[in-house]
């Protein structure tokens, strides 16, 4: 049977891979925030991103590279599945952020419903 962290891990690895090759070779860190809209009546839904760099104190927003983040949409959708099924929490947003030392960190955004 599979490891549902180890699940989830993977994924976030792989938003990672896009959003560290979505910033320029000059960037000191850089992060995104995935908003995931999931209710809407018919079961369609929506990923929004909010994707920004900084190169040293100064902060770029930008897209992210169209080339590696077709996956983007169907990989949050994909976490968020994961995550409610394996925590029953049920987020609508979360930044992963790339620190200057490589750190990575995800904040989640759970509604206040």
């Amino acid at each position: 049977m599979s490891n549902p962290i180890e699940e989830q891990r993977e994924i976030i690895n792989q938003l990672y891979g896009i959003v560290r090759d979505s910033a320029p070779t000059e960037a000191t860190s850089s992060a995104c925030r995935f908003e995931y809209d999931h209710d809407y009546e018919d079961g369609s839904f929506s990923v929004e991103e909010e994707f920004w760099y900084f190169i040293g104190l100064e902060r770029k927003s930008a897209a992210m590279d169209e080339n590696i983040s077709e996956p983007v949409m169907g990989l949050v959708k994909e976490l968020h599945a994961k995550m409610k099924a394996h925590t029953g929490g049920d987020w609508d947003a979360f930044t992963l952020t790339i620190e200057e030392d490589g750190r990575v960190t995800t904040k989640f955004e759970y509604p206040n419903s």
